[in-house]
């Protein structure tokens, strides 16, 4: 794709991709709002949380914030027990809670919960830290925001203001919607047979192409006909990541640390073609039909993939949201223009907020549309394919 130059806020002058016309809503990346936004809809009581769920279906819940507002809530919830199961509270002030009662298990401070959550995912966590200061709870937030799962905050005292601007007081707990789930309900059962689908059609057609270029892998070097890397998949978890390998075996970087530039003397000649063309991934068509990737979705980063020397999720705020949903083969900041290597800051975070932009406002129609620029890219648009 072609670049333009400009400057970033650093006051640094990079090539910056251009944006590639796809849709006239999409805004451009400066109009994309910061991670995280506003409170993501209405509140919701408490009593009500669970009308919208499966039937016989319980929802696993944590809290963050103990004392008197998070045993309240804590209460609350156990009077559920066919529709909920509270797992455990944490809070960072451990040694204030250490002589409190509490009905459940504390568990640990707001690291220890987003620890919690990598392994094992809830489906919702209520935030009870009602007296906490505005910086602080902005802090809590920032630090869970990023996980893929429903998020509320307690309102403080159960107090809103009424139609006519009183304030009233409410019996039961009032909660304001902080993060959704990007993809659930039906939403996700049509990303789900989509990505199947499509791979398995994608797969039947391209095999035959697969078979001749493992072929020439193996005439053109030593080594095995696949690269199997360690990435980033859906809620941080390490995926095997299958590509074709375009490297000689001795000088590839499993980690990802070490970035391909153009003309990089790593690359073995067949490599340079399957680069070029984007062949290199076709193997990830079966990591889509296992279940470890998506056809769109953000592009799956090396564990070790680094910005100015320092890894990702050091440099760029909020950056594990894009594993919000499963990876994918291709992505909207890809088609947009973000692709190449990425060489400053400014270039990172337009990336994700491209990635960020895609998750919150995913749409069966937009995925056809990246499906059908990519392909279009791929054969007419490859400067930044290296």
């Amino acid at each position: 794709m072609s670049s333009s130059h400009s400057a970033d806020p650093s006051g640094e002058e990079t090539a910056r991709p251009t944006r590639q016309k796809m849709d006239a809503n999409l805004p451009p990346m400066s109009e994309i709002p910061p991670f995280p936004s506003h409170f993501q809809g209405k509140k919701v009581f408490l009593k009500d949380l669970f009308k919208t769920g499966l039937p016989y279906m319980r929802q696993r819940v944590l809290v963050l914030g103990g004392g008197l507002e998070g045993e309240r809530i804590v209460t609350k919830l156990l009077e559920e027990p066919d529709h909920c199961e509270v797992i455990g509270i944490f809070d960072d002030r451990t040694k204030r809670l250490r002589h409190f009662h509490h009905s459940v298990p504390v568990l640990g401070n707001i690291d220890d919960m987003v620890a919690f959550c990598r392994r094992d995912l809830p489906d919702i966590i209520i935030i009870s830290t009602v007296d906490a200061g505005r910086e602080r709870l902005r802090a809590l937030i920032r630090k869970i925001i990023v996980l893929p799962v429903n998020i509320y905050l307690a309102m403080d005292n159960q107090r809103i203001d009424g139609p006519d601007g009183i304030e009233q007081q409410y019996p039961d707990i009032i909660l304001f919607p902080v993060s959704k789930v990007p993809l659930a309900g039906s939403h996700l059962a049509v990303k789900w047979l989509e990505d199947k689908i499509l791979a398995l059609v994608f797969i039947i057609i391209l095999s035959p192409i697969m078979a001749i270029i493992a072929l020439l892998i193996k005439i053109d070097s030593h080594g095995t006909v696949l690269f199997i890397q360690d990435r980033y998949g859906f809620n941080n978890k390490i995926i095997k990541v299958f590509k074709f390998r375009t490297m000689h075996i001795n000088q590839a970087d499993p980690t990802g640390a070490q970035r391909t530039v153009r003309n990089d003397p790593r690359v073995t000649r067949i490599g340079r073609y399957l680069r070029n063309f984007s062949l290199d991934e076709l193997p990830q068509f079966f990591n889509v039909l296992l279940g470890s990737m998506s056809i769109v979705g953000p592009r799956a980063h090396a564990t070790a993939m680094q910005v100015n020397n320092e890894p990702y999720e050091k440099v760029i705020d909020c950056y594990s949201a894009r594993h919000m949903v499963k990876p994918g083969i291709t992505g909207l900041a890809q088609v947009m223009g973000c692709r190449g290597e990425i060489k400053t800051k400014y270039m990172a975070q337009k990336r994700l907020d491209y990635d960020l932009y895609y998750i919150k406002n995913w749409s069966l129609w937009m995925d056809l549309k990246i499906i059908f620029k990519s392909i279009h890219i791929i054969i007419f648009k490859r400067e930044n394919t290296f």
